[in-house]
């Protein structure tokens, strides 16, 4: 009997391992690989809309002008007679957002729920006055159609009423921030880099096949 549990436990952990080392190798090489629209020829059009990609060295956002000829993101959000000129939109997991501030902060039962893709998800909205490029950050300049597409893309991923975004009630990481009811679910196969990453190839920037991490995006622009 006990050779039978020493035996199945054995097979249990032999499996485990597997799986974990097919997928860390998986999206490791699938974040290598580059999207096939990285390779399309330049846009003629006028690139004349300068947007960021922020990475905290976990979780990428996008950063955009708060307000252009295209979208006033001014009139989804109230700002509270803030000084905004730039708006950044990170998705993720909710209970990583809210529950878990910090690394310190995170517990099992958060982290399980996340992977397993049965949590709920938030936009993750924050503000700037002033943005520029710096480290972990990359300038990217969009024609005003590639614009209209990645901003398409983002007001998709609000959970809305009546049209409107539905602020979820709890204190952001600061003044400048606050969170967003989302569609979509995060998962061990899609998180929030993923969501980044389908969004830059959506508006036909590099981007990798497919990444979870943030480094899987910024290769591409080193």
């Amino acid at each position: 009997m006990l050779k039978k549990i020493a035996r199945f436990v054995k097979t249990i952990t032999l499996c485990f391992f597997t799986f974990v080392g097919v997928y860390v190798g998986v999206f490791y090489l699938l974040s290598l690989w580059p999207h096939r629209e990285n390779t399309a020829i330049e846009n003629q059009e006028e690139k004349e809309i300068i947007i960021y990609l922020s990475t905290n060295g976990v979780h990428t956002d996008f950063v955009l002008p708060a307000t252009t000829a295209t979208q006033d993101w001014q009139s989804k959000f109230d700002f509270q007679g803030r000084v905004v000129r730039w708006v950044a939109f990170g998705w993720g997991d909710r209970g990583f957002y809210i529950d878990t501030p910090t690394w310190s902060d995170l517990r099992a039962t958060t982290a399980l729920q996340a992977l397993s893709g049965l949590g709920a998800s938030a936009m993750h909205v924050t503000t700037y006055a002033v943005f520029t490029a710096g480290e972990n950050r990359v300038k990217l300049t969009l024609t005003p159609k590639e614009y209209q597409t990645l901003v398409h893309y983002i007001d998709a991923s609000f959970e809305k009423e009546h049209g409107m975004y539905k602020p979820i009630e709890v204190q952001g990481y600061e003044v400048t921030d606050a969170f967003y009811e989302a569609r979509g679910s995060y998962s061990l196969f899609y998180t929030c880099n993923t969501w980044v990453n389908q969004g830059l190839k959506q508006c036909k920037q590099k981007a990798a096949l497919w990444t979870l991490h943030d480094q899987g995006i910024f290769r591409h622009y080193q």
